[in-house]
């Protein structure tokens, strides 16, 4: 890590401390005046690839994306590549599943509306991530907003597809406890490198993650990849006692179907009665709805950064529900 400290240090940022290690690098926290804090990503050359680099830039144009990191620039020294991007100051969801304590559902409602309405941006201009997981899920608090806003980041496994909505062939990649059937048993002979797969793979890992959050644990028995085929094999999904919300329990169903084309896409998802229903309704909070309120404000009096999301009650997160459950 010394040499590419150096290596951002002649790009002129300060380090302030390494951050953690994507797909293909090592991500610190830097400091420059141009740009103020944010997160530098120090690859090698022969691992940068433009998909990440395009995939990012494209999602966060215009803000036309709030729940995608945003990518600022990158620049090529040597036998390297580095990728500047907004920093996430709240961690990520994985450090929240592994503190492993009960999230209220309607939290669990926000976090999830908001990541699926991040993937649906997505799968709708024709990109599929491919490795969604509590690790690229970053959270974020815009400063003095008092909001939590979940950040989709890591495109180095991005598929950009010819036509949106559509199959299309792709390698097998991912994180194996987050893979779906389809990319896991895909393949009719161990010659084929691609498998017939779409934008559902990302639904499949989303619901993985909701299991986790709802439920402190995977939907197999244990994270090896003999418990991991037989569960895809058995083609049960076993409802643990824990979760006792039937709505919930309905929509993890859905989003957990072992059959692709059966399977809710990231539309689909949001209009499930657990995000549309009386009870999800009534369940926003005072908090959110004040927050709401002061968006709708600030935009009504001409603040041109405030998104259509932030004066929406429904994708309101409070940052201080967050720092309560977590202790942050």
């Amino acid at each position: 890590m010394d040499s590419e400290r150096l290596l951002l240090q002649k790009q002129g940022f300060k380090v302030l401390q390494p951050l953690g290690k994507g797909a293909f690098g090592n991500v610190f926290l830097v400091f420059k005046d141009d740009v103020g804090i944010v997160a530098a990503k120090v690859m090698n050359e022969e691992d940068f690839d433009t998909t990440e680099w395009k995939a990012g830039l494209t999602l966060s144009r215009k803000g036309q994306n709030p729940f995608v990191l945003k990518y600022h620039s990158t620049t090529m020294d040597g036998n390297n590549a580095v990728i500047v991007m907004e920093y996430a100051n709240c961690g990520n969801l994985q450090n929240l599943i592994n503190k492993n304590i009960d999230i209220p559902i309607p939290i669990i409602r926000v976090i999830m509306k908001q990541l699926l309405e991040g993937l649906r941006l997505m799968h709708e201009k024709g990109l599929i991530h491919r490795d969604i997981k509590g690790e690229n899920v970053m959270l974020h608090s815009p400063q003095g907003s008092g909001r939590m806003v979940i950040k989709i980041t890591d495109f180095g496994l991005a598929k950009v597809q010819k036509q949106a909505q559509q199959s299309t062939l792709m390698t097998i990649a991912g994180t194996l406890t987050f893979m779906s059937p389809e990319l896991v048993m895909g393949k009719e002979d161990e010659e084929e490198e691609e498998v017939k797969a779409d934008a559902k793979v990302d639904v499949w890992s989303t619901g993985i993650l909701l299991h986790q959050l709802a439920a402190h644990a995977f939907p197999f028995k244990v994270a090896s990849p003999q418990a991991i085929m037989k569960f895809m094999y058995s083609k049960k999904l076993i409802r643990p006692p824990t979760i006792v919300d039937d709505s919930l329990w309905d929509l993890i169903t859905k989003m957990l179907n072992f059959d692709r084309k059966e399977r809710v896409s990231s539309a689909e998802a949001l209009q499930h009665e657990f995000f549309t229903g009386q009870i999800a309704i009534q369940q926003i909070s005072l908090e959110a709805k004040q927050l709401a309120q002061i968006a709708w404000t600030a935009q009504r009096y001409g603040d041109q950064n405030i998104n259509k999301y932030e004066t929406n009650i429904s994708f309101t997160l409070p940052l201080s529900v967050i720092k309560q459950i977590a202790g942050f």
